[in-house]
């Protein structure tokens, strides 16, 4: 008997078992996030984060979120502002991307206005309104990824968020869905 070959097959047949058991529970995640969310709390607001997210110390106004079991190029930010603005909604969330000079594919992008969030809890409750962005762009003219922006604004105060989900192309397929039901189920602090 050819031990060789009998070794060779086992490995094949292992192999094939490992990724059949990889492919199942890469398909239950999207199905178990809920389940083994994190809650984190940040200003006013109640994330319900994957559990796989690394919480990446930053500041005060600031939360930041990291894939640390892989090497994914992904992390997510959530910053908070104090200051007032005045300006429409969709002109401030201009001005922000503006400032971290990032161009939008015009043909793999989607705007999400702020009357697409009309019946989630956030914006139905009156106090916030929304806006959205995303896809594939170019960051200060030399560096690809995929890009996802929400900037939510309370309506008194006229303080905001703006969430970020920054990673390269292909990595943005993995953690973007995650990040669009973090931002999706957001609720206040009560």
């Amino acid at each position: 008997m050819n031990w060789q070959l009998t070794l060779q097959w086992i490995f094949l047949i292992a192999l094939m078992g490992f990724g059949i058991y990889t492919m199942w529970v890469i398909k239950n995640e999207k199905k178990t996030y809920l389940q083994n969310a994190r809650e984190v709390h940040f200003k006013k607001f109640k994330l319900f984060v994957p559990h796989w997210w690394g919480e990446v110390p930053v500041g005060d106004d600031e939360l930041m979120f990291k894939r640390l079991d892989t090497r994914y190029e992904w992390e997510a930010h959530f910053i908070w502002f104090k200051e007032s603005s005045q300006l429409d909604i969709i002109e401030l969330f201009k001005s922000k991307i503006t400032d971290r000079k990032i161009l939008f594919d015009e043909d793999t992008s989607i705007i999400y206005n702020p009357s697409d969030f009309r019946e989630g809890a956030l914006v139905g409750s009156g106090k916030f309104e929304m806006v959205r962005l995303e896809g594939t762009a170019t960051e200060d003219r030399q560096e690809r990824l995929y890009y996802d922006a929400f900037l939510i604004r309370e309506k008194e105060s006229g303080e905001y968020l703006y969430a970020e989900s920054r990673s390269s192309v292909l990595n943005g397929l993995v953690e973007g869905p995650y990040f669009e039901e973090v931002m999706i189920r957001m609720e206040t602090l009560s």
